[in-house]
């Protein structure tokens, strides 16, 4: 009775231990959904920015081509933009968001499959989208480099650059947030105790998105 005494309050204790270990690891990968949606939101919404400024008719007709062909592009494309195996959902409409810069960053939640394997057609799109994201970004600093962005003096053209400028910010700033909690969750699962109790279950290993999200203006062609 004695050693029962001493032992139950022992085994509690432990059970009482892995069970908060378990909801702090719900917790993060809860954390890494909320800023992956709202990582795609900004997606969507730096697209959408750079094609209502590439349909303004603000800018020359070949520079408003390679803008609206690299946007269209980046909102046509399918699949989750993170290949962890998280179930990508539909995508965000900024059409039937807010205003796409000015709207505040809400996180969402986004369940996540069974089974922690992305299927490889879906790795696939994955690779994909970064790229394409990353070359609209590129799009962008050659398209609004310095020299183009001080010709945009009209109301219309300030207003449009001034739009997406704040959803590149968003931007930046949603991909950061997303990427620390996918590396304060893997620092977690990657703990002994997590490994050896399998406290996170099936959840798939969540992953950063990799993807150039530089909008900065480049310097613009020099004299000779």
């Amino acid at each position: 009775m004695s050693v029962l005494v001493i032992v139950l309050p022992v085994l509690l204790v432990i059970g009482w231990s892995l069970y908060v270990m378990a909801v702090r690891v719900d917790r993060l990968h809860r954390q890494v959904l909320g800023s992956r949606a709202t990582l795609e939101a900004q997606l969507t919404y730096r697209a959408e920015a750079a094609c209502d400024l590439a349909a303004s008719g603000v800018l020359d007709p070949a520079s408003s081509l390679l803008l609206i062909r690299a946007a269209c592009e980046a909102l046509d494309a399918e699949g989750p933009i993170v290949e962890d195996g998280l179930d990508p959902g539909p995508r965000v409409d900024a059409a039937d968001a807010p205003d796409a810069a000015d709207a505040p960053v809400q996180p969402g939640h986004r369940g996540h499959r069974a089974q922690g394997e992305a299927h490889p057609g879906q790795q696939r799109r994955t690779a994909h989208r970064a790229g394409l994201e990353s070359d609209l970004s590129r799009v962008l600093r050659t398209v609004l480099n310095v020299p183009a962005r001080a010709e945009l003096t009209d109301a219309l053209g300030a207003q449009a650059l001034a739009r997406l400028d704040r959803a590149c910010s968003r931007l930046v700033l949603a991909r950061r947030f997303h990427n620390t909690h996918v590396s304060e969750a893997r620092a977690l699962r990657s703990s002994l105790i997590v490994r050896v109790f399998h406290l996170a279950g099936r959840a798939p290993m969540p992953q950063t998105f990799d993807a150039d999200d530089d909008a900065e203006p480049a310097p613009g062609p020099t004299g000779p």
